[in-house]
């Protein structure tokens, strides 16, 4: 759902990040959030089209309104998987015979594979030596990590990395200039404290003003299809802009919410939950990596029992997941009366001093409106 002369990420007229927000070594004007071209995401990445296509100008904002197949849904997964199951057309070489006579002698994987004597596996299976190695080799050659050194590394994430504007610009500053790519935001707040609101604004913002496509999985069944019409259709006035596009690239995956997903699956008797649990935080820390995407999420809030801080949901274990943290909390008007106003706090940053709050307005058509006289300052 691209406008016309849509361009998309990598090109000049598609350039994310915001003025003056590149990086030094960050590659020419215009060209800076480019992704590699290996590493690009592929065509099927964004999932289902959002139902309000008709409406969605320039960017692209796909919805996936289930839970279902948010842990490692098919299209997501990545190449380079150490428990791989063996199966014909793997690898040149490896057919469906020799995987029967290899899975009855206990060889299930890629991993048991490598890791067995090949002249053993031999005998017991009465298969070729030469071609057990052959089939080794190319195994080795596309599952192995390549050794890189830390400068070569330094530049790769020079040239890959881009800032997206939030459509914000007190959030911007609460957030060193926006969300980075390769990284994960954590949105977290009580229920009615405007996570779904904010990441609905932010990918109105990404869809339109930055003209990137959107990926939004909603795995509580709350995803508003009028409210983003209408956050879009407040940003252009122009219908002949508001055309059907192609789903291309994804800059920007959105979670609401995740501890939706986690939270029946931990606690009791089901042990294996906090397994599940950290399977999907890989997934989204190497999603974001590979592909090339800022990635948001959602999550609830408890109390600690000792000092009465809010702290958020799903543990210790979760906590070191997000990069970056930033708490919304709802704000009271005048007379004590429920406002639009939210305050959100840094509670974890790798670039920013934690503790600093901004004030945002989340009411009207516009997203993210900023409060007047209070854009972006410290309460």
């Amino acid at each position: 759902m691209r406008a016309r002369g849509a361009a998309s990420a990598g090109t000049p007229s598609a350039a994310p990040q915001r003025a003056g927000s590149r990086r030094p070594g960050a590659g020419p004007p215009g060209w800076a959030g480019a992704v590699p071209r290996a590493r690009r995401p592929r065509a099927g990445l964004a999932g289902a089209r959002l139902p309000v296509a008709a409406a969605q100008p320039r960017g692209c904002v796909s919805a996936w309104c289930s839970a279902s197949r948010l842990l490692c849904p098919a299209p997501l997964r990545t190449r380079g998987r150490a428990m791989v199951i063996l199966h014909a057309g793997l690898c040149p070489g490896l057919t469906a015979e020799m995987i029967q006579l290899l899975k009855a002698n206990g060889i299930q994987t890629v991993v048991d594979f490598i890791s067995s004597d090949l002249e053993e596996v031999a005998q017991k299976c009465s298969l070729s030596y030469k071609a057990l190695v052959a089939v080794r080799r190319v195994l080795l050659a596309q599952f192995s990590a390549f050794p890189i050194n830390g400068a070569d590394l330094y530049e790769e994430l020079k040239s890959s990395m881009a800032i997206l504007s939030t459509g914000s610009k007190s959030l911007d500053k609460l957030l060193d200039s926006g969300l980075y790519t390769g990284e994960v935001l954590e949105l977290m707040g009580a229920p009615g404290s405007g996570k779904t609101q904010v990441c609905l604004s932010i990918a109105a913002s990404v869809s339109h003003s930055l003209k990137q496509n959107v990926l939004f999985i909603d795995s509580t069944g709350g995803f508003t299809a009028s409210r983003l019409l209408q956050l879009v259709q407040s940003r252009t006035e122009e219908e002949e802009e508001q055309v059907v596009c192609s789903v291309g690239p994804v800059k920007l995956l959105v979670v609401d919410s995740v501890s939706a997903v986690v939270c029946p699956l931990l606690g009791g008797r089901q042990s294996e939950g906090l397994a599940l649990m950290m399977q999907l935080a890989r997934e989204l820390k190497t999603l974001a990596r590979e592909f090339g995407l800022a990635t948001v999420v959602t999550n609830h809030v408890t109390r600690d029992s000792s000092s009465g801080h809010l702290k958020p949901a799903l543990g210790r274990s979760w906590s070191f997941v997000p990069s970056t943290r930033v708490l919304l909390e709802s704000s009271q008007g005048a007379w004590g009366k429920a406002s639009t106003q939210r305050i959100a706090s840094l509670r974890k940053s790798p670039r920013q001093p934690t503790g600093i709050q901004v004030e945002l307005d989340i009411g009207g058509y516009e997203a993210l409106e900023e409060r007047p006289g209070a854009s972006g300052e410290e309460l």
